[in-house]
């Protein structure tokens, strides 16, 4: 009985088909690591969570590194490492953070307005503004009240007392009981010579919490115009 051989032709084909096989599975291994990775950096962002609103700041920082490290692509867990950064006064690594957070997705809101308080910590006050304006920009920021009072805080700083007037009443507009904002509108006032409109403005400040620290500050603010507090 005679043995059946494969052409040249057939055991290229099967060659192929074997070889098209393999890289199928390692394909599947591949992606199905990857998957693992994602779980894995999902946990460490979660565990960084618990460690930072617990007050284990180093731990958490180390969680959101490993997320990093097991996801590089995730813009979410950038910002989060960045905001960490931020906190620790660690401003070239925080915006870092932020820059890389922007460039895995451009239209990360958030992390345009975060980097503006990046450049207002080292007073890069007209880039601070422009990111703070950036982050405006996306009607999808779920935050606006808060770009608009650091956007109005950063133009105080600047002397500009128009445009910060009309961004700390934009934060009013969207968060009316900031008690911080309604101060800040005060000083705006105050400097402008509108005595009567910065009483007010510090009055509604200090009747939201007359013993918080901004609460304290209306009382002394109020004193400066001539007022009891």
């Amino acid at each position: 009985m005679a043995i059946r051989t494969l052409s040249r032709i057939g055991r290229s084909a099967l060659l192929g088909a074997l070889g098209a096989g393999l890289l199928f599975l390692v394909g599947c291994a591949t992606g199905k690591e990857a998957e693992v990775r994602k779980i894995q950096a999902r946990n460490a962002y979660d565990q960084a969570g618990t460690n930072i609103r617990e007050g284990r700041i180093s731990l958490g920082l180390a969680a959101l590194q490993t997320a990093v490290e097991l996801d590089p692509d995730n813009a979410l867990y950038r910002n989060a490492l960045g905001v960490v950064q931020l906190q620790l006064r660690r401003w070239p690594e925080a915006q870092a953070a932020f820059e890389k957070a922007v460039e895995l997705d451009p239209s990360y809101a958030e992390a345009y307005h975060n980097l503006g308080l990046v450049m207002a910590a080292q007073d890069r006050l007209d880039q601070a503004v422009t990111y703070y304006r950036k982050a405006l920009t996306f009607p999808t920021y779920p935050s606006p009240e808060l770009a608009y009072h650091n956007l109005g805080q950063t133009y105080l700083r600047q002397g500009k007392l128009k445009e910060a007037e009309e961004a700390l009443r934009q934060a009013i507009q969207l968060e009316g009981k900031n008690q911080f904002s309604h101060y800040l509108l005060g000083v705006i006032l105050a400097e402008a010579g509108r005595r009567q409109e910065a009483r007010a403005a510090f009055i509604f400040a200090r009747d939201l919490d007359p013993n918080s620290s901004v609460g304290k500050l209306t009382v002394e603010a109020l004193k400066t115009l001539g007022e009891g507090g």
